[in-house]
């Protein structure tokens, strides 16, 4: 079927014979892209790299020297972003393809040897134990103007990072496990004020065409910080009315902003989150163990087929 239309079209001029060889050569199987391989191989050589690095450095510390080791790792900085700066094109509102395909991922080395850096000097040095906040908010700025300058969507992720840590807000695998994550009051109404700001922002850059390509990562932090917080201030029952109203608002937002970019992701989140509410308000009745599995059992089965059947809707899949 394919084959005929090839030909159909070659027959009416719409394609060149080249082309049609080319079209005939990814049918057929014989051509077959590779280019998500190769791009996840880079990154991960990337973190490899920056991982090999710290382990080399922390088993020969005693030999290496703490001073030749920080130098060592702000030379390699320093030459990552030359080598950028010489290559790159210019910055450009609009989304930029680089000529070498490579200098994404010499901008990512040159970020995470930054942060290496940055950390090396706390850790080892406990220079910056008086300038926390400052040193979060000077690696922000950096990382924002890297991510902008390079049109680098993971630089802008590290850039969000650092800016939340300067407002306080940051977790650990351990705080989670313990539930210290978003236990404090003012921790929770910073974290929901950061993400709306990092919305409204997205919303505004978005519309001015400035790296509107940027608008979908700016949504997912700032979503994730409402909802996450959300449910943090929800699970206290304190203000558990206030954290509802907000969470059902979210969850609109939510959904109107997986339109808008075609996201399932988004709505994804949502109706997660809506379902998670509505069944903590449920739990607080007094209901039959039989009814509490009959709503389990036909509230997750209609949340999944729920999903299914609206990823036919979404042109983007994250």
């Amino acid at each position: 079927m394919i084959q005929e239309k090839i030909k159909d079209l070659l027959e009416k001029n719409i394609i060149q014979e080249e082309q049609a060889s080319q079209l005939q050569a990814i049918y057929s199987g014989k051509l077959v892209s590779v280019f998500y391989e190769l791009r996840t191989l880079l990154y991960l050589g990337v973190m490899l790299f920056t991982a090999g690095v710290g382990i080399i450095i922390y088993l020969n510390i005693g030999s290496i020297g703490h001073i030749i080791s920080i130098i060592g790792l702000s030379l390699a900085t320093i030459a990552c972003f030359i080598f950028a700066f010489l290559k790159g094109k210019p910055f450009s509102e609009s989304k930029v393809e680089h000529a070498l395909p490579y200098l994404d991922y010499i901008v990512l080395l040159g970020a995470l040897l930054l942060v290496a850096v940055l950390g090396y000097l706390q850790f080892q040095f406990e220079l910056l134990n008086q300038y926390l906040g400052v040193s979060s908010l000077f690696s922000a700025i950096i990382f924002f103007f890297i991510a902008y300058r390079f049109d680098h969507i993971g630089v802008l992720s590290l850039g969000i990072t650092a800016l939340a840590a300067f407002f306080g807000i940051s977790t650990s695998p351990i705080a989670w496990h313990s539930y210290d994550f978003f236990t404090v009051a003012p921790l929770v109404n910073v974290s929901i004020i950061f993400g709306l700001a990092l919305i409204a922002l997205a919303f505004l850059l978005n519309k001015y065409e400035i790296k509107s390509h940027f608008t979908f990562t700016y949504y997912h932090f700032g979503l994730l910080l409402i909802f996450i917080a959300g449910l943090s201030g929800l699970f206290n029952k304190d203000s558990a009315g206030w954290f509802t109203l907000l969470l059902y608002s979210s969850v609109g937002l939510g959904i109107y902003l997986s339109r808008q970019t075609n996201s399932l992701l988004f709505f994804v989140y949502s109706i997660v989150v809506a379902y998670i509410v509505t069944t903590y308000w449920i739990s607080d009745t007094d209901f039959f163990e039989a009814i509490w599995f009959l709503y389990f059992m036909f509230s997750c089965g209609g949340l999944i087929f729920f999903i299914i059947t609206a990823r036919k809707i979404f042109k983007r899949k994250v």
